[in-house]
């Protein structure tokens, strides 16, 4: 269990000699040797840790994150930062040579669209609008390839990743129960309907990963190319996380629906204005707006098809060796830190066939 995941409200981290003790009240739900443990993940409100614990895990390196109960980021207790002071003052000058970046940049795109392509291949099971799509994807993979400047590549970025869920959509089946998903579009804040949320979840999950894979190889997760730097924006690990998303997230998104092991019944419509009131008290909340999330049983059905997905192996190109997913994430990290201290001419991304 590399990753503990907290989500029931009331509970509590302990510490008691080498374990860690999940307790409600009395009521012990779980215990877990700390040596198992890489990560803590604290999901909603109403969950905590106790002083021991905290101790405990950050002179370990064991990271604890907090997210909201829909999945978003919100703060991250380390122990001490990675010391490679030189690969985050290379890759400071690298974010500022427009060369690099769009060299390096184009093969973050290009890694996406060819993982999008395979999906859609894997899942359409020779659908009759099949062939043109994947010719069209293809095509997109090599406009990416060419594209002049960042403004240009973002733009061909979005036009993709449009196509790709008019796509994605075709994939999904109806929730067992009767309705529909509503899915129409990518919406990104708020969700606006099961999908998205299930999207923006896994997403979460992916990010927070990807983030843990930067610090760990000592890379600045707030310095990236493709992904405009900006002010709680982490660029290198939203760069690094592009190619995994249909890999990863999506794949998670279209088994949990189309096995089915979520239905409508796991989502729950939340007015915007609660929403935005738990995120910031001072902000006037809008109103008229609902957000759909996943309930609790939906989030811990979620978060077990992703560990079980970033705990598969797989065949990694640059290696020739089985590793787990999560693996191949920091293997990324490092070949995004040796092509910025100079050891490689270009960022190779993780693809799937």
């Amino acid at each position: 269990m590399p990753t503990l995941y907290i989500t029931e409200p009331g509970a509590q981290v302990c510490k008691a000699d080498e374990r860690l003790i999940v307790k409600k009240g009395d009521e012990i739900l779980e215990e877990i040797p700390i040596i198992k443990v890489d990560q803590v993940v604290l999901m909603g409100r109403g969950v905590s840790l106790t002083t021991a614990a905290l101790h405990c895990l950050t002179r370990r390196g064991v990271d604890i994150v907090y997210l909201t109960g829909a999945g978003r980021y919100l703060s991250r207790v380390v122990g001490q930062e990675h010391k490679h002071g030189k690969l985050r003052h290379r890759q400071a000058l690298a974010v500022s040579d427009p060369a690099f970046a769009m060299h390096t940049a184009r093969s973050i795109v290009r890694g996406k669209v060819l993982n999008q392509r395979t999906l859609v291949q894997r899942h359409a099971e020779r659908a009759p609008w099949a062939g043109r799509a994947l010719a069209g994807m293809d095509e997109m993979a090599r406009r990416a390839e060419e594209a002049r400047n960042l403004e240009e590549l973002r733009g061909l970025e979005g036009q993709a990743a449009k196509e790709y869920f008019s796509l994605f959509r075709r994939l999904l089946r109806p929730p067992s129960g009767g309705g529909s998903w509503g899915f129409e579009r990518r919406a990104y804040y708020p969700p606006t309907d099961p999908i998205n949320a299930l999207l923006s979840f896994s997403y979460s999950m992916l990010l927070r990963d990807m983030t843990t894979a930067c610090a760990l190889i000592g890379l600045d997760p707030y310095l990236g190319f493709f992904h405009a730097i900006d002010y709680g924006r982490p660029s290198m690990a939203l760069d690094l996380m592009e190619e995994f998303r249909p890999v990863i997230a999506d794949s998670v998104v279209l088994e949990a629906v189309n096995r089915p092991f979520v239905s409508l019944a796991n989502f729950e419509a939340v007015d915007l204005s609660e929403e935005e009131a738990e995120k910031d008290e001072n902000t006037p909340p809008r109103s008229g707006t609902q957000a759909v999330y996943l309930g609790k049983e939906g989030r811990d059905q979620v978060i077990l098809l992703y560990e079980n997905r970033v705990n598969q192996n797989v065949l990694h190109p640059a290696t020739g060796d089985q590793v787990l997913y999560r693996y191949v994430f920091q293997l990324q990290a490092q070949q995004m830190a040796a092509l910025l201290l100079g050891e490689r001419t270009q960022y190779v991304p993780f693809t799937i066939r």
